[in-house]
């Protein structure tokens, strides 16, 4: 009877080989026995760099090869150990049946619980993976009351069971899961992350629903998360008020383990200031070109400083430098003789880079413009913009996590096309990806037809049929196709643009093929109507346009009132002005903790090393002329394509290989 099980495992197991052969092309890694942590990685909203390239597909299905092939030569429980290793590297690649089969394969007969744990949470995975939460939830149910429950499965188990609730619109459950979550995780670095998607969910829940769960009897540790959170809502948009309020919440809550998330992830108000100026000057191109652009940075910057309730708050000059922006230097100086202890400005390209070929600078500056990545920041230099660039690069890295490798690239032939193209092509080069075809377009023209067969290889197509015809001399019957090496299309529009462009690229057959865009995508307004055409598209945006929930709802309202351009192109420079006045004094210790991010109304913010401002940008995806937010934590593909090491079993990349009989 025991040989016939062996033999009946052996012929499964061949099968599920056979399911996925053809991509074993490459040698197998080695692969390691030895449990290891599950490493959960961040959004990419809330990470610039990944700490390690996740694995290709192909790297994945090798490895499932791989273990299967061992757990032929395996008795139990090894064999069971191997089995579901390779069927969690299926899930990893994407192959969700193949890993259903071989899971209902496996023998668990006489084993540990742990192992039926195992399988079950890989089975809510595949069920969360093919939107099917309450699926999910059959597999996770009972699991948490399991006797000697593996910390590393139960820190999976809350971590499911928060993805199938966000996949049923249950954030506060959601919450409540991350919560438990919290028990199983032994690392700071998880810890943390944890804790960042507890508090994206409850700031991005209204306040009335938050007053409403905490008027109920709940734990101390969701009330002290609640409490936190409707303090931000409520006072986030005084640095003073705010900082009073996040005391008084320690007070209350002296042990809580947020506190831990305050010292990292800080609001600009909370801890001791590094900068204390007592006069800022900022400097703005009023009377020119850019007037209208320069005065909302300066709408947002004063509105902030108005509603500060702090009685030491410094004093602000403006100084409009004009039209001119060599003349940034001058205006700088008399600044600094009037008294002004630090800068923020000036505003534009141009003037930044006038200011600093000439001045060494003498005040902690906040630049608004674009140095270029390789200059040299002064000591007292520091650079804030909303640069296309950053958009480029996080496109690259979103679309990298979600398990892409081949890139198609169509931007517009312009000096803004040209920078955002060499923007994406350079970090994606750096993250191991391959730009197959990049072709420009010209903008402002209602047919983009060629620009986009050439990147799709359909005018190759088109020519092939004309010759295969002239040889012939026949007239073919003839349906173009195209090119099938690209995993996504990366495309660089402005929104009138891309309204355009997108219904051509669906007609030229590629109405399957990912497409990936920078935030200029988006007008800043919802127009379902007219964005109908951009359904599809994947795209970065900012935290101030698309959450108008909780804290920034409460923002708009306090800070920018009936401000009249909100929600136009305008808004966008609103917001950075906000943002400028915000992190005035944490400029020098976010600089010294590049792991500390602000809560921004432009994005999360940083500091690199160099002093400039990095944007941790979210993402959104147009569904039937919507933007729909993608990024609310533990959900979606963006995390299953960083998880390098499979459920809790240990990663079969580059590690050793142990022999010996596997325990759970």
């Amino acid at each position: 009877m025991r040989s016939r099980s062996i033999v009946k495992i052996r012929l499964v197991t061949a099968l599920t080989i056979l399911l996925i052969a053809g991509c074993a092309s490459q040698p197998a890694p080695e692969i390691s026995t030895a449990p290891t942590p599950q490493r959960v990685d961040p959004p990419v909203s809330q990470t610039v760099e990944p700490a390690a390239k996740p694995p290709s597909p192909q790297e994945l299905l090798n490895a499932a090869s791989e273990y299967l092939t061992r757990a032929d030569e395996a008795l139990p429980p090894q064999r069971a150990d191997f089995q579901l290793k390779a069927a969690a590297a299926l899930v990893q690649s994407g192959r969700l049946d193949p890993a259903m089969r071989l899971l209902d394969s496996i023998d668990l007969t006489g084993l540990a619980s742990a192992y039926d744990t195992r399988r079950r949470l890989l089975k809510a995975r595949i069920s969360l993976r093919s939107n099917r939460p309450n699926t999910a939830f059959v597999f996770l149910s009972g699991l948490e009351i399991r006797p000697g429950l593996n910390p590393q499965l139960g820190g999976q188990l809350w971590e499911l069971r928060a993805r199938a609730n966000l996949l049923v619109d249950r954030p506060l459950e959601a919450v409540r899961a991350l919560i438990m979550r919290e028990r199983y995780l032994t690392e700071p670095d998880e810890l943390l992350f944890n804790q960042r998607q507890i508090w994206a969910l409850l700031s991005r829940t209204k306040m009335n629903q938050l007053l409403d769960i905490r008027q109920s009897a709940i734990s101390e540790e969701l009330s002290g998360w609640i409490d936190l959170a409707l303090a931000h809502m409520e006072y986030g948009h005084d640095a003073f008020r705010l900082e009073n309020e996040i005391q008084r919440w320690r007070s209350l809550h002296p042990r809580h383990s947020a506190d831990l998330f305050l010292r990292r992830r800080a609001t600009a108000y909370t801890g001791p200031a590094i900068i204390s100026a007592r006069r800022v000057a900022l400097l703005l191109p009023l009377a020119s070109q850019y007037g209208r652009a320069a005065q909302a940075v300066h709408d947002g910057f004063t509105a902030v400083h108005h509603a500060n309730g702090d009685p030491n708050k410094p004093e602000i000059a403006v100084y409009d430098i004009g039209s001119e922006a060599t003349l940034s230097p001058i205006y700088y100086r008399l600044a600094v003789q009037e008294g002004a202890d630090l800068v923020v400005g000036p505003l534009g390209k141009e003037a930044v880079a006038a200011l600093l070929a000439t001045d060494a600078l003498s005040v902690p500056t906040l630049l608004l413009g674009g140095a270029s990545a390789a200059e040299t920041l002064p000591v007292n230099g520091f650079q804030f913009d909303l640069s296309p660039e950053q958009d480029a690069e996080q496109t690259a890295l979103r679309a990298y996590l979600d398990g892409h490798r081949t890139a198609a690239v169509l931007y517009p032939e312009t000096p803004w096309g040209q920078r955002v193209q060499d923007a994406f092509s350079a970090r994606w080069r750096e993250l191991g990806g391959v730009v197959v075809e990049s072709r420009p377009y010209v903008d402002n023209r209602p047919d983009y037809s060629a620009s986009i067969k050439e990147v799709l290889n359909i005018d190759k197509s088109e020519g092939r049929k004309y010759e295969l015809s002239a040889l012939l001399g026949t007239k073919l019957g003839f349906q173009p196709r195209r090119r099938q090496d690209i995993d996504f299309l990366f495309l660089a529009a402005k929104t009138s643009t891309a309204r355009l462009l997108k219904p051509q690229i669906n007609f030229f057959q590629a109405h399957d093929l990912p497409v990936y865009a920078t935030s200029h995508v988006y007008a800043g307004k919802q127009d379902p109507v007219n964005d109908i055409d951009l359904n599809g598209i994947v795209f970065v945006y900012m935290t101030w346009f698309l959450e108008n929930v909780g804290r920034i709802r409460n923002t708009r309202k306090q800070i920018q009132g009936s401000w009249p351009y909100a929600y136009s192109a305008l808004d966008r420079l609103f917001a950075l002005g906000m943002d400028s006045y915000a992190i005035i004094p944490v400029l020098a210790r976010l600089r010294e903790d590049q792991d500390l991010r602000i809560e921004g109304v432009t994005a999360d913010l940083s500091m690199d090393r160099a002093g400039r401002v990095i944007r941790h940008l979210s993402w959104a995806k147009f569904e039937n002329g919507r933007p729909v937010m993608q990024e609310l934590p533990v959900t979606g593909r963006r995390m299953d394509a960083y998880e390098t090491r499979n459920e809790a079993s240990g990663t079969p990349f580059k590690t050793r290989t142990a022999g010996g009989t596997q325990g759970p």
